[in-house]
């Protein structure tokens, strides 16, 4: 089935030739005479696309005949764009990505407990693809205090030193392995190990873990542990013992926003994460393309000793709502009154973000949070358009097709092996499945911004989720709802 995609990405036609194609079937949708990019095979080629219950079934320079027709002439026509690092998943975050290209959104790093709860919640009723790994975190705040929230839950932050800052017992931590186990059958997409946010999780704990995700044949999504100081030299140890753990156990490590966790360590970094897969360790990583992060200001990241390890003082930290920079005073208020709240950091060189997007084999992700009342960081709405407007067309830093390769292809692959739905997206062949992003390359950029991280993206006028259009002419769909949820198994 593959090989049968491939020739049909490369104009080799499923139907029988011109005549066929004259008198041929009617397809659900076609879209016309747009540029088909395609980063597995490098194809890249002027092409009409047909779409039959939710696949596509013909690449074709001929015409084809569609009950629904979309002009795409001077679009690109691309797999529809996968992001493995997502917390904005809300229906107003899946639209403000939706706009941005996003056909799929994973919720990887932080994860979800219970994951049955998670697909539950948005079967049906969600207009682009979604997933979940397993929340370690959740998991623990589970165990010890009764409670499964997220950090940003205001119960469950206001009880982070019991289930981050405490160690587990032995039982806990068999526990915490047998409900990770159970929820990985359950449909979850691996695990989510935020371990700078949990400063009591052991490192035999993580040992223990990644061998149960050596086992599983499931991914580790990893928010590494905090460096003692923002140095080169200690930037690179919590990146080591990642590495370490893949080597040692076999498992499947996918380290998470190496732009933020790596600052000014960054080269060396991406030179040590290609000597380990050259040498067969699984480990990947991923990148948004923006100079300042964004967390939860009562979580653990901000506990004493915050500035050192994180190369910051209180100005770097923006508080979205008003747009003002902290001092000690307003930084102590809101950590005590707001715990829940998110706050940017402002503390990534520039250089580090377009290394590391430019890097091959790094992915684009977003590391999208969740807006409130329209206030948050920008990255939830624009990366993807970033990618392609500023610093493919812009600063020339990467090409279209590399940078197309690391926002579909590449995400889809570091899934396959759990999920054989992956198989079929982040492709344009024959067989795959029919989520496909059409943008205009010399118009596509984003428009957000720190101080209106909502604006939506520009020059992204059609995007469709399973062969359903979810975004017409640059607006959403708002009937559409063909989303479907990622699994493990499935």
């Amino acid at each position: 089935q593959r090989l049968a995609g491939i020739a049909g990405a490369l104009g080799i036609l499923a139907l029988a030739g011109p005549e066929a194609q004259a008198a041929g079937p009617t397809y659900d949708l076609v879209i016309m005479g747009g540029r088909v990019m395609d980063p597995e095979t490098g194809a890249d080629r002027i092409a009409n696309v047909g779409v039959a219950k939710g696949k596509i079934v013909a690449i074709s320079k001929s015409p084809l005949s569609g009950k629904r027709r979309i002009d795409a002439k001077g679009l690109v026509v691309a797999p529809g764009f996968i992001d493995l690092h997502s917390h904005g998943h809300d229906p107003f975050g899946y639209d403000q990505q939706v706009r941005d290209g996003v056909t799929t959104s994973l919720e990887l790093e932080a994860g979800f407990y219970p994951v049955k709860d998670f697909y539950a919640a948005r079967a049906g009723r969600t207009r682009i693809n979604y997933g979940a790994s397993v929340s370690i975190q959740s998991v623990r705040a589970k165990i010890k205090t009764g409670q499964a929230g997220a950090m940003n839950d205001p119960a469950t932050i206001v009880r982070k030193t019991e289930w981050a800052e405490t160690p587990f017992t032995k039982a806990e931590r068999d526990r915490e392995r047998a409900i990770y186990r159970e929820e990985f059958a359950a449909g979850g997409l691996g695990l989510g190990l935020l371990s700078e946010y949990l400063p009591a999780l052991g490192r035999d704990e993580i040992y223990d873990l990644m061998k149960d995700s050596a086992a599983l044949h499931a991914p580790v999504f990893v928010h590494v542990r905090a460096a003692t100081h923002a140095d080169v030299d200690n930037l690179m140890t919590p990146m080591q013992e990642m590495v370490a753990d893949a080597a040692s156990t076999g498992a499947s490590v996918h380290i998470c926003h190496i732009g933020s966790k790596s600052l000014t360590a960054i080269v060396p970094v991406l030179d040590m994460i290609d000597g380990a897969r050259k040498h067969g360790v699984d480990v990947s990583t991923e990148v948004y393309p923006y100079d300042a992060g964004s967390t939860v200001i009562g979580s653990a990241l901000f506990n004493d000793g915050w500035r050192e390890r994180q190369g910051a003082d209180f100005k770097d930290i923006e508080w979205p709502p008003t747009g003002e920079r902290m001092t000690a005073e307003s930084f102590a208020k809101f950590r005590k009154e707001q715990p829940e709240a998110f706050v940017i950091l402002h503390t990534i060189p520039p250089a580090t973000v377009e290394i590391a997007v430019a890097h091959p084999g790094v992915m684009i992700a977003s590391d999208a949070v969740p807006y409130a009342n329209g206030a948050g960081h920008p990255r939830g709405t624009g990366t993807f358009a970033r990618v392609l407007g500023v610093y493919v067309r812009e600063k020339h830093a990467l090409t279209l097709m590399d940078a197309i390769g690391k926002m579909t292809l590449l995400p889809a692959k570091r899934l396959e092996q759990i999920s054989p739905a992956m198989r079929h997206k982040g492709r344009v062949q024959v067989g795959d499945d029919a989520d496909l992003t059409l943008f205009d390359p010399a118009t596509v950029i984003d428009r957000a911004t720190y101080a209106q991280p909502v604006r939506t993206s520009a020059g992204v006028p059609y995007v469709i989720v399973g062969g359903v259009p979810v975004v017409e002419a640059g607006e959403i769909v708002k009937t559409a709802f063909p989303g479907k949820g990622v699994t493990s198994g499935h």
